[in-house]
């Protein structure tokens, strides 16, 4: 049975640019240490969540382990042209090595990529999902399903082989592509649960994206509220069928190693090499960290501090405020955080 835990054109020239230059004598073998050893295992975390949940802040306590590589928001590989993906390390995506290699190696070229594009289009959408029942088995059987697949796991595959990491962490957060990365066995499954008011309040809040060269998208609060009911929705009914570890904003902000420890010991990572806790809420950031696209917190340097923020809403206009607040109570009424259960 599944197991639940809770409260824990101008393009295609510059992709060309990109293929043609060869990644010959650059690209990174596994090394010696025992997660090398362990790569052809390559397990995905996928995580979920309404934007603004802590993705970005999860992703990069998981890369400090030795065996893990985050890939940030990795939709955003074919979702956005190729000139405007700064990479976590600092450089543009056309010039970042790792990427070239990735890419290379995995055989991916513009009609690969425009072909990722045109069938997340089709499968990676709630109406296909709801069509095909909300049913993994059905959804297995769509052959457009199973290409979409093929290609992101020959990404997947390669970027394990080439850092010699056997753990891979997506924090795309879209509730439809969890559905289709459900039917290949490879995926486990973390859902970010945030209290819905605190989550509508940050969508109206500015912060500037230094990767993208402009400030992060503002959501309405009608549209932040409803992008938040459907994320929970979907992510329930597909714990229905895969484990899924629901873990909760909140707690881990409180407790993040003991939270995030419990979470990875839940979806069956006992195996892997410790995360590098400097204390009970700070993390020393892991090496060679190649995020797509993501929190602009993903480009700080130094430890990571985890610690609780309560909602300044002196900061906020009085008509936000009170849309936020009031969207926020009704939907937590809805959808609370779940109490511990195994199904």
């Amino acid at each position: 049975m599944p197991q639940r835990l809770f409260c824990l054109g101008h393009c295609g020239t510059l992709w060309s640019q990109m293929f043609h230059s060869t990644a010959s004598g650059r690209t990174r073998r596994p090394g010696n240490s025992a997660s090398s050893a362990r790569w052809w295992k390559m397990r995905l975390l996928y995580i979920s969540g309404s934007g603004r949940s802590g993705s970005t802040m999860l992703e990069r306590v998981l890369h400090s382990s030795p065996d893990v590589a985050a890939l940030g928001e990795f939709h955003c590989l074919w979702r956005l042209p190729p000139n405007a993906i700064t990479c976590s390390c600092g450089g543009g995506f056309l010039e970042d090595p790792f990427w070239s290699d990735v890419l290379h190696e995995a055989r991916m070229s513009t009609l690969e990529i425009a072909e990722l594009k045109r069938l997340e289009q089709i499968v990676s959408r709630s109406r296909f999902i709801a069509q095909h029942g909300f049913n993994i088995e059905r959804l297995k059987a769509d052959p457009n399903v199973q290409r979409f697949l093929d290609l992101q796991f020959a990404i997947f595959e390669t970027v394990s082989r080439i850092s010699g990491k056997p753990v891979l962490v997506d924090s795309s957060k879209a509730g439809p592509r969890a559905w289709i990365l459900a039917c290949d066995a490879r995926t486990t499954f973390v859902h970010l649960y945030r209290n819905p008011e605190s989550v509508i309040a940050s969508w109206r809040s500015r912060k500037f994206d230094k990767g993208l060269g402009t400030e992060m998208q503002r959501l309405s609060v009608p549209r932040a509220a409803v992008d938040w009911w459907k994320v929970e929705y979907s992510a329930r009914k597909l714990a229905k069928q895969r484990t899924v570890a629901i873990l909760d904003y909140d707690a881990m902000c409180h407790f993040p190693r003991e939270t995030i420890n419990k979470m990875l010991k839940f979806v069956g990572f006992n195996d892997l090499q410790s995360t590098a806790w400097l204390d009970t809420h700070t993390v020393q950031p892991g090496a060679n960290y190649h995020s797509l696209n993501g929190n602009p917190d993903r480009f700080d340097q130094g430890p990571l501090r985890i610690s609780a923020r309560a909602t300044d809403w002196s900061d906020y206009s009085l008509a936000d405020r009170l849309s936020s607040q009031f969207a926020g109570r009704i939907l937590a009424s809805v959808y609370r955080p779940l109490t511990q259960k195994r199904a």
